[in-house]
């Protein structure tokens, strides 16, 4: 497989489900996966720049069009900006709630 993000990133990802069969190239995590992507990125220094929601349907996993982002502040060091999107990352994924089972695609900083 070629690599998507980088290979660190790829390596922290991989745990969940490809989403290339519906044209995504990038993985979905369920909340428990997500979190302890999060814990990976921000150890490695990596920001993360947003994600996507999945939802289970009967045909596989679809988006439901929910999502977050996280921008670099001006002035904000590289190690400000890997803290406060990992922790807005974590904060969303903690805080989000639907009856269904969902999936985290995270988008982290290349």
């Amino acid at each position: 497989m070629d690599t998507i993000w980088s290979k660190e990133s790829d390596a922290i990802l991989i745990v969940g489900r490809f989403l290339e069969n519906i044209g995504v190239r990038n993985w979905a995590l369920t909340k428990e996966q997500a979190l302890i992507a999060l814990d990976q990125f921000e150890a490695e220094g990596i920001a993360v720049l947003g994600g996507d929601v999945y939802e289970t349907q009967e045909e596989g996993l679809q988006s439901n069009y929910d999502n977050w982002y996280c921008n670099r502040k001006e002035n904000e060091s590289k190690s400000e900006f890997v803290s406060r999107s990992v922790a807005k990352a974590r904060d969303y994924i903690n805080n989000y709630k639907l009856n269904r089972t969902v999936f985290f695609a995270i988008v982290p900083e290349c």
